[in-house]
């Protein structure tokens, strides 16, 4: 037994023995007597109760301090009996280790609001009523929306996607064709259903997949390329050596003049036809072998200065070049960056040269998203509505000369880069491409 459970004790044990001494000397006749032995009593009783009423003030704070989580709060152990004393130190112990445990999970909140803040997909988080209990950084930029509270105010988004999400079955996956910026992008959600605290809520997943659908596509179309290129040149490179074959020996036997001469010409045709279609195949070949980039800090200032010399022959064409914030810079592959710039400007100066005022500006700035972007608009004719979906596809092209391989070529550059290319047009008004640079990219200033 404690030192002072003991002095408990002791105490009641007192005021046993005083009552019944107290008792015995009233029979006695000794009223003084008894008169200052009720007095003792009362005394310690008195003391009893002041004890008690700090042990309960002691314990009112401990409650308002879990009350308001208010664990900083220390109990003072001066002036106490050794059980306050006692009771104080527990109590001590016990808000510091309440402390610890709320830091750890404050800690583990943060972790876990961070983690999922700074992943590259929407999350949220609705309950049947479509109120939105939860959202991410990602979902917040993805609608363009600081502050959503339910799920009808997506309406401006799509006007499909709130009935949307509050009829997504757990484990379904939807895919929804938006719009941002003027540029067209797929959508997958996914939904998870969890309870918490009897309360069931739906976690909603928020993926672009334009970039993994892009890649197929790109795949796709390298498969079709390679088998095509393999057979046919397989079947031109021995057309080629047997035109060779063919009128060297006519030279060696002899014919007659006017027979050698006709089959001199046809030799002569296959053997140029052929040399034309397999250069023709092997620039097909080139949508196969876009190397890896290497990835190099670019200053866009110095980019943009060397683009602009290549075209200072194009007197009558009015350049702008501009680049906000200063100092913005890029991580990607100089050559392949170039040659994309390079490509979009030429169609741009062919779209638009014939005007009295052609004008062609390029552009870099942040996006919202805080990922570089560079822009290259021309006021040139533009591009039809019926093929402005078909553009990128290999081999397509609106030009009597072309190949088709050019705007290819770019979007399997930016999509190496962990980018994206778009465009926007109007017919007779311009066209403006939109190079969408990914995380890789660097945007601080140069240094």
């Amino acid at each position: 037994m404690k030192w002072y459970e003991l002095k408990l004790v002791l105490q009641a044990g007192m005021i046993g023995v005083l009552s019944v001494l107290a008792y015995w000397l009233v029979g006695k006749g000794l009223y003084f007597s008894t008169a200052f032995v009720i007095l003792l009593i009362l005394g310690i009783i008195l003391f009893l109760c002041r004890q008690q009423m700090k042990t309960i003030r002691i314990m009112e704070r401990m409650i308002s301090t879990i009350r308001f989580s208010d664990f900083n709060l220390s109990f003072h152990y001066a002036g106490r009996s050794s059980m306050q004393r006692e009771l104080c130190r527990n109590m001590d112990e016990a808000l510091a280790s309440f402390r610890d445990r709320l830091y750890s999970v404050e800690v583990q909140q943060q972790y876990y609001n961070t983690l999922l803040s700074t992943i590259d997909f929407g999350i949220l988080v609705i309950d049947q009523a479509g109120n939105i209990d939860w959202i991410n950084k990602a979902a917040n930029r993805e609608f363009n929306k600081p502050i959503l509270h339910h799920v009808n105010e997506l309406a401006e988004v799509h006007p499909e996607l709130p009935s949307l999400l509050l009829t997504l079955h757990p484990g379904e996956i939807k895919v929804l064709s938006l719009e941002r910026e003027g540029v067209s992008y797929e959508m997958a959600i996914t939904a998870l259903l969890f309870s918490i605290r009897g309360k069931d809520l739906l976690l909603i997943s928020l993926k672009n997949i334009r970039s993994v659908l892009e890649e197929n596509e790109i795949e796709a179309w390298q498969k079709l390329i390679r088998v095509l290129t393999h057979e046919i040149m397989n079947s031109i490179a021995p057309i080629i050596s047997l035109s060779e074959t063919v009128t060297e020996r006519a030279a060696l036997n002899g014919i007659n003049e006017k027979d050698y001469r006709i089959m001199l010409q046809a030799m002569e045709t296959i053997h140029r036809r052929s040399k034309g279609l397999l250069g023709f195949v092997e620039n097909y070949r080139k949508l196969t072998r876009i190397p890896a980039p290497v990835l190099k800090q670019i200053p866009v200032d110095e980019l943009f200065g060397d683009i602009k010399k290549l075209f200072l022959v194009k007197e009558n064409i009015g350049f702008a070049f501009r680049s906000t914030p200063a100092g913005l810079c890029l991580m990607a592959d100089r050559t392949m960056i170039e040659q994309v710039l390079i490509n979009l400007i030429k169609n741009a100066c062919e779209a638009c040269g014939h005007l009295s005022k052609p004008e062609i500006i390029v552009e870099a700035t942040l996006a919202p998203n805080h990922l570089p972007v560079i822009t290259i608009s021309d006021n040139g004719v533009g591009i039809l509505p019926e093929v402005i979906d078909k553009i990128f596809v290999p081999f397509f092209t609106t030009k009597s000369g072309g190949s088709g391989i050019g705007l290819s070529i770019c979007r399997q550059i930016m999509n190496r880069h962990g980018g994206t290319i778009s465009v926007i047009s109007e017919v007779e008004k311009g066209a403006t491409f939109t190079l969408h640079f990914g995380t890789r990219a660097v945007t601080r200033p140069f240094v």
